[in-house]
């Protein structure tokens, strides 16, 4: 089921990628993520990480929509990573966790509570249907998927424009 709802937060980064940001930046929010000694930065290179990191779990790859090249999802046990190409570099464009086992920088993990986001995070959300997008730069953030008041998933991501 988590996966499941990764893949269609993946959907809506895409769709949502596709244009301007209208909400106020707020810079105070942590938009890269280590684990097992990885950072993983939207927008920076995933070669260092993956070394990193090691082999995925579980890898695919399909066309990009944006880019020349192949966009590509690294799956690995309580988070996946996806990326896209630029020239022969891949680049990370979210990293979405799914496992209790890692929290963001202000505490809040997989299970937290929508008042546990906004007392960590502030009001300054966007919502799209039931993800909660907290700026961090005019195309950087930290989102929280959430139902029945708790997060199923978080990540940080990067929208994708041309």
């Amino acid at each position: 089921m988590k996966k499941i709802l990764c893949v269609i937060t993946l959907m809506v980064l895409l769709i949502t990628g596709c244009g301007k940001n209208g909400g106020n930046s707020n810079s105070n929010n942590q938009v890269s993520f280590t684990i097992s000694g990885a950072e993983i930065t939207p927008g920076e290179d995933f070669a260092e990480a993956y070394k990193t990191l090691g082999e995925p779990d579980k890898y695919t790859e399909a066309a990009s929509c944006y880019f020349d090249g192949m966009d590509k999802v690294f799956t690995y046990s309580g988070f996946e990573v996806r990326t896209y190409p630029v020239g022969e570099k891949d680049y990370v464009q979210d990293l979405c966790i799914s496992s209790d086992e890692y929290k963001t920088d202000k505490g809040i993990t997989v299970g937290s509570t929508l008042e546990d986001v906004v007392n960590a995070y502030g009001k300054g959300y966007e919502l799209n249907g039931k993800m909660y997008r907290y700026m961090a730069d005019d195309n950087q953030y930290v989102y929280f998927f959430i139902m029945n008041n708790a997060v199923k998933f978080f990540g940080y991501a990067k929208d994708v424009q041309n």
